[in-house]
């Protein structure tokens, strides 16, 4: 009989409590309720004990900071999968805009928790920041190469997509996608497309 080594079946009770505390962060963050929950509430709600919060996270912020970047990173890879052969830098920001619009009707938890933290991800955060400034500075440069955009024009562009991911979980399924792509149009008249520009990357078909 082959027995386990008492460090592996520790290593792996570890594993299990940290992932059930950050999966607790993470409902309670997308019902809102992350503010107002303690750690006793917390540690109640993954149904582990007290003490062991303290061998995985030093506070509360630690222990949602992790939730958060879990979520965003789970996010990125989806968003990533879908773009991997998308290189023209406008279809990028297009797409990217359109999929996450639909993102509440493939992944509603993760798009319900990233409503409220989608800001502080993209203003300075791992893993999105790098990412999201990148399709936009990437997408000036496509329509404007000698231009030096200013931080205003960048920062209005990021926002679109943290404010589709809001304003779709207002409206119907079936309205999500329209949503979405009229962002497209306004993010893309910001940055100077023009209208046969805006047209086709608006009206081309989604994988």
């Amino acid at each position: 009989m082959t027995t386990v080594p008492t460090e592996g079946r520790n290593a792996r009770r570890k594993e299990r409590t940290r992932a059930a505390l950050v999966h607790a962060a993470q409902e309670l963050l997308a019902d809102g309720r992350g503010q107002d929950a303690s750690i006793k509430a917390i540690t109640e709600l993954a149904d582990v004990g007290f003490g062991s919060f303290f061998n995985h996270f030093a506070n509360k912020a630690e222990l949602f900071d992790a939730a958060v970047t879990e979520v965003a990173q789970r996010y990125e890879d989806w968003l990533d999968e879908r773009l991997r052969d998308t290189t023209d830098p406008l279809q990028r920001l297009s797409r990217s805009i359109r999929y996450t619009g639909r993102l509440h009707l493939s992944h509603p938890e993760e798009a319900k928790l990233l409503i409220g933290q989608f800001t502080l991800l993209y203003a300075g955060k791992a893993p999105l920041d790098g990412r999201i400034h990148a399709d936009v500075v990437g997408a000036l440069e496509a329509l404007a190469p000698q231009a030096d955009p200013g931080p205003s024009t960048v920062i209005a562009a990021m926002g679109a997509i943290a404010a589709v991911l809001a304003a779709a979980s207002t409206l119907p399924e079936g309205d999500r996608g329209q949503l979405a792509d009229s962002l497209v149009a306004d993010v893309m008249r910001l940055l100077g497309a023009d209208d046969a520009v805006i047209a086709e990357l608006v009206n081309e078909p989604l994988a």
